[in-house]
């Protein structure tokens, strides 16, 4: 008997497993997403695609010195970061040897299950590729944390339809230190993360730089004995140290020389749906069957300022 991975039976299977171990898996090969999930920062809901911005204060807030006196209209009406959905889509197959070699539905579960594991695996790598790209968001990409997280010096280019003009939208660019092709110190470190927090009143909890400036951390924690490691970024198998309020990370994605200080709380990945859809799919012309997936994601942002970047930072 050959079974059919098409039926309505696997695909209950294939929608129940997904369901309960999508969000888990897609992280679980790429540091920076599982802190992402970890501190809330891995969103889901088309909500999330508009975000509500002040560019000022609201200058409506003040001591009250006559109760006569009319209250003052706020100044600035507020504007709005609009992002659109990326797409990413894939393939779980069974080709119809394997599918001729499966005696019972238990195996053929186990198959698919293994064929998911990989799909979503590569999903994560696929995006994790993507989020430490310098471009922005395309159709079949989301926008790079270098190119959200950056002070654009020669092009006041947009992100999130707002313009990162230095005159019109200062707060809509990032802090930026320049090391000048210096070494990496806790001391530059330190900088750059006070002055995200001094511009953003919430102190930045995730740092990420390429491996060779993580393994010269790594080095300056030794030398001054201040190792503390994220206990919660270790359970999930992961390597992460504490610095001030921040768990810092590495990721080879990371461009070279390149530090980036984050706020969790104002850049978030965000997706369409809980996880990717997954249609039965067969090919009249090749003896394979399976399932399509289609899944939609955003990097969005309420605020820049409170987010950092160390350039031109040597080992």
């Amino acid at each position: 008997m050959q079974f059919n991975p098409n039926t309505s039976h696997y695909a209950s299977a294939i929608g129940a497993w997904l369901d309960s171990n999508f969000r888990d898996q897609f992280t679980a090969t790429v540091a920076f997403m599982e802190k992402l999930k970890q501190r809330g920062a891995f969103k889901r809901g088309s909500a999330y695609l508009v975000q509500p911005l002040f560019a000022t204060g609201n200058n409506t807030v003040a001591g009250v010195s006559n109760f006569n006196s009319p209250m003052s209209i706020p100044s600035d009406a507020g504007l709005s970061a609009v992002y659109t959905w990326s797409w990413y889509q894939g393939l779980t197959t069974v080709n119809a040897q394997e599918a001729a070699a499966i005696n019972t539905e238990y195996e053929m579960v186990d198959l698919l299950e293994e064929r998911l594991r990989s799909s979503v695996a590569q999903f994560g790598q696929v995006v994790a590729n993507d989020l430490f790209s310098n471009t922005d968001a395309s159709l079949g990409k989301i926008a790079g944390i270098p190119y959200a997280v950056d002070r654009p010096t020669t092009t006041a280019n947009s992100f999130g339809g707002i313009s990162r003009s230095n005159t019109t939208n200062p707060w809509w660019r990032c802090v930026v230190v320049d090391a000048g092709n210096n070494p990496l110190t806790l001391q530059r470190l330190a900088q750059a993360y006070n002055l995200a927090t001094e511009n953003g009143g919430i102190s930045p909890d995730i740092i990420v730089m390429p491996t060779n400036l993580f393994t010269a951390f790594e080095a300056l924690l030794l030398a001054t004995q201040q190792y503390r490691q994220d206990d919660e970024i270790a359970r999930a198998g992961f390597v992460g140290y504490l610095f001030k309020g921040a768990t810092v990370l590495f990721d080879p994605r990371v461009p070279n020389n390149t530090v980036f200080i984050l706020n969790s709380k104002d850049v978030m990945l965000v997706s369409q749906t809980e996880r990717p859809s997954a249609e039965p799919v067969e090919f009249p012309d090749r003896l394979i069957r399976g399932y399509k997936h289609g899944w939609a994601l955003a990097l969005v942002a309420k605020r820049l300022n409170s987010n950092a970047r160390i350039n031109n930072i040597t080992p």
